[in-house]
Parts: C-alpha cells; sequence; structure tokens
C-alpha cells in the first residue's frame, strides 16, 4: 500500500499580486485529490516592493546592487507566506509544505533563478517541514527552473486517463509546454 501525503504548495506567480495555496493528498505518483484551494492577495507594500525590484534588476549584477532591498522584501513575503500556512490551521505534523517564493530574476543560461523568500525562516515560523529552492536545484542540474509543472502535468494525465501523446501549454508569465508521451513507471 503506497503512503498518502498532505501538502500545501504555495505559489506567487508573475503578476506578483498574491499567493495561490493549494492543500491536497496525494500517493505521490498517480493520484490526488484538492482539500482546499485559497487566494491571499498581497498588502500594497509587497506588491508595489516586487514591481519596483523588477523594474530595477536587468542583469544579474543588479541582484548585488539592490541586496539589500532583496533581503528586506524576502522577509516580508516570507512572513506573509507564515501567515497563509496559519490560515489553513495544518493539524498534520507530516505536512509538507512546498514554498516557490516570488521569482525577481530567472536566467536559466547563467544558472541563475532568485527567488524572494526564505525557506529555513519560514520553517522557524511555521513549525513546518518546507521543501524550497526548486528552480534553483533544476537549473543546476540541467533543467530550466520550472521543475514541478511537468510532475504535475503528468499526474492529472495519468488520473483523468488522458490519451497519450499529449501536450500542455501553461500561458502563465512565461509560457511552457510539457509534452507527455508515455505513462508513468
Amino acid at each position: 500500500m503506497q503512503k498518502n501525503y498532505t501538502s500545501l504548495g504555495l505559489m506567487s506567480g508573475t503578476s506578483g499580486d498574491g499567493v495561490d495555496a493549494s492543500l491536497i493528498k496525494s500517493n505521490g505518483v498517480d493520484k490526488f485529490q484538492v482539500i482546499k484551494e485559497s487566494y491571499f492577495q498581497y498588502d500594497s507594500s509587497i506588491y508595489e516592493g516586487i514591481h519596483n525590484l523588477k523594474e530595477l534588476i536587468h542583469n544579474s549584477k543588479d541582484l548585488n546592487k539592490y541586496q539589500k532591498e532583496i533581503n528586506e522584501l524576502a522577509r516580508k513575503i516570507t512572513i506573509f507566506h507564515a501567515k497563509v500556512i496559519n490560515e489553513f490551521d495544518l493539524t498534520d505534523q507530516d505536512c509538507l509544505i512546498g514554498f516557490h517564493g516570488q521569482t525577481i530574476y530567472h536566467n536559466a543560461d547563467e544558472k541563475i533563478s532568485l527567488q524572494l523568500g526564505d525557506g529555513k525562516l519560514l520553517n522557524q515560523l511555521s513549525k513546518k517541514k518546507i521543501i524550497f529552492n526548486f528552480r534553483k536545484q533544476d537549473i543546476l542540474n540541467g533543467g530550466n527552473g520550472a521543475p514541478i509543472t511537468p510532475i504535475f502535468h503528468q499526474l492529472i494525465a495519468t488520473q483523468k486517463k488522458i490519451k497519450l501523446p499529449i501536450g500542455i501549454l501553461n500561458i502563465g508569465g512565461i509560457s511552457n509546454i510539457t509534452v507527455i508521451k508515455e505513462p508513468i513507471g
């Protein structure tokens, strides 16, 4: 029998307007069930901070130039995410929290992707297991920095028994496509 996991995914997209949160149960392979989903809008200081920084950061050198502003905003975003976690009143002590953070700079060719948010601080604030740095680890291992999306697309195709091969277009801030040629396993 496969173990079921309870996970809370936290995602803030290119619009930088807030956090989408989804609490699910999954066996981690081919089944998932949504328990609760909610959207939490950033306050104006976080929203403006994100968009002001995006206007200032044009290359990797700007990351050093604006390090103080980056650190301050990362802390605010982390504290905001801790409040989101508290809204879910999680009783499962083994619940995993997927923390994406807010992408402020991404360049797969340079192997740099910076998400605002501090996974270690979020762990301290929430007392939960925090999984983070998805993009960075994917890029360092030869990917383009979006490792979870294709896994989720595969899961949807499997659970919905969609005939393969298929392509799924994600038209978020930076469009990408997942091509699924064969089933899991």
